[in-house]
């Protein structure tokens, strides 16, 4: 029983934010973009609200706060949102989010390798049936810290593509 007990505790260590619930903060983060997506009236929170920075890692945190002193909008106190499209799900314009998945997908080096996929051009009329079912992906990058799964980076896209909110944050501080 001590041996199994010790080779539980080993695994636990060895991979603390598997042995979380990984998805957790990736779900909290995709129900606030399903809100949003579905919300005329700009009731559904936002992703770096009280309610919901928590589920991002210390690091990121820092650099939202950071990049809030460089608003994408002109405010009379100089701070504000850092972006003016959604960070997340990377546009201005879409519909609904449908058909929404999320699931591990892996390790990325000490990080899991949370996806979520989902459609969100399904409303556009005059989009070809081929866009309109396109799954979108992307990508949270979850860690654990003090014990909890966190989200350390969300990226979406790759190659030449690539983006990734926390390189995206660092290039606004820059500017």
């Amino acid at each position: 029983m001590l041996k199994y007990l010790l080779v539980t505790v080993s695994l636990a260590l060895a991979n603390p934010a598997a042995a979380a619930d990984a998805v957790t903060p990736v779900r909290a983060i995709m129900d606030v973009a399903s809100a949003l997506w579905s919300s005329a009236d700009g009731e559904a929170g936002d992703y770096f609200d009280e309610t919901h920075i928590g589920n991002f890692s210390k690091d990121l945190r820092a650099l939202y706060a950071e990049a809030t002193k460089h608003p994408a909008f002109d405010t009379e106190d100089g701070t504000g949102s850092p972006f003016d499209y959604d960070p997340i799900i990377l546009g201005q314009d879409g519909c609904p989010l449908e058909e929404l998945t999320i699931e591990p997908a892996g390790k990325d080096g000490s990080a899991t390798d949370v996806v979520a996929r989902f459609k969100r051009f399904a409303c556009m009329e005059g989009s070809s049936e081929e866009e309109r079912n396109a799954l979108s992906e992307v990508h949270f990058l979850v860690v654990s810290e003090s014990g909890r799964p966190v989200i350390a980076d969300v990226v979406s896209g790759d190659d030449d593509d690539r983006y990734s909110l926390v390189e995206t944050l660092k290039a606004i501080i820059a500017n």
